[in-house]
């Protein structure tokens, strides 16, 4: 772990991240779609892992899930093609999902009964999210635009600083030959656990990370596993959405791990792993969400910190480096213009 800095973490609990007064809205809050949409979920959502008119169960590694046609099938065609032919798994009404993992799963079917899933970015109030309730053509619109407005918005922190001219790679650095970069080992039991649910109480907490090394050990553990998890869990639920082509749910992923990554990036050392396994996951042409990496880091890449943080996957990827290079550029053009 490299030294700690007195740069700002942003750590918030989904319960912190809401006032306290915060509430469901009411019907009265609602025009008649969303109140009908609600009610909908509300009523699918008794039934999430219910063996109460159960028709099919999903089996991952050691772990089984009952589930229903009608709310899964409907909602995604690899689903609905597995259950409506000829295969074994339509006769035996039972689908095995090696691949993947559990707890992304739950995650998964969380939101087709719910229209939302549980993690400490966004609290979800009990209630579906606008990508649930949005029709499938808008879905697939907004999916093919960028995840932000292309103005960088302005920040307490310089948009893009200008080069460090006194700074130098020490002797030891210049001479090192580049290493492949190796994606760390990603402990599986933090990557899913999406609770949300922290040992601290109270409004949303702004610690360094001077802060968290000044924790107790497993204390501080745990909170960085936090920070890592608010950027692992929608990336893995949005390739997993992908690949059983559920939209809504990756529309509202992509949201969030931008929202994540925005909060998190520079001060999370794990930050190169997220961004290796993005572009292990997601297909070249997926640059909505590529783009959402690329831009954070094409406005701060002057920073020789950025630089050598990202260097090993900016080597390993290669279009991820001209295309923080191409945002680089836009990103001056921004602040020379403003």
């Amino acid at each position: 772990m490299s030294q700690p800095t007195d740069e700002v973490v942003q750590v918030a609990d989904a319960t912190e991240t809401t006032n306290h007064n915060a509430r469901a809205p009411s019907p009265e809050d609602m025009d008649d779609e969303e109140f009908c949409g609600t009610s909908i979920h509300a009523s699918l959502s008794t039934l999430l892992f219910s063996d109460k008119f159960a028709d099919m169960t999903i089996k991952c590694k050691e772990r089984e899930f009952s589930a229903h046609r009608a709310i899964v099938c409907s909602q995604s065609s690899f689903f609905d093609k597995a259950m409506s032919s000829n295969f074994k798994e339509a006769m035996a009404q039972t689908i095995e999902l090696h691949e993947d993992d559990p707890d992304i799963v739950e995650r998964f079917l969380e939101f087709l009964y719910t229209g939302n899933y549980t993690d400490s970015v966004i609290p979800t109030l009990d209630i579906p999210s606008a990508e649930a309730m949005m029709d499938p053509t808008t879905v697939r619109q907004n999916l093919r635009e960028p995840a932000y407005d292309y103005e960088v918005p302005a920040s307490d922190n310089a948009l893009f600083d200008e080069p460090d001219e006194e700074w130098q790679p020490s002797a030891e650095e210049a001479d090192e030959p580049e290493e492949e970069y190796r994606e760390d080992p990603i402990d599986e039991e933090s990557s899913a656990d999406g609770d949300g649910h922290g040992d601290q109480e109270g409004d949303a907490k702004v610690m360094t990370m001077k802060d968290i090394a000044l924790l107790p050990r497993e204390e501080g553990l745990k909170l960085l596993a936090r920070l890592r998890n608010d950027m692992t869990l929608p990336l893995r639920l949005y390739a997993m959405a992908d690949v059983y082509d559920v939209p809504a749910l990756q529309l509202l992923t992509r949201d969030r791990f931008y929202r994540a990554a925005e909060l998190y990036w520079e001060e999370a050392e794990c930050f190169p792993d997220i961004v290796d396994e993005l572009y292990e996951t997601t297909p070249p042409g997926d640059t909505a969400m590529r783009e959402i990496v690329c831009r954070l880091v094409g406005a701060r890449i002057l920073d020789h910190k950025v630089r050598e943080k990202m260097r090993p996957v900016m080597t390993k990827h290669g279009e991820f480096a001209v295309s923080v290079m191409e945002y680089a550029i836009r990103s001056r053009a921004f602040a020379t213009k403003h």
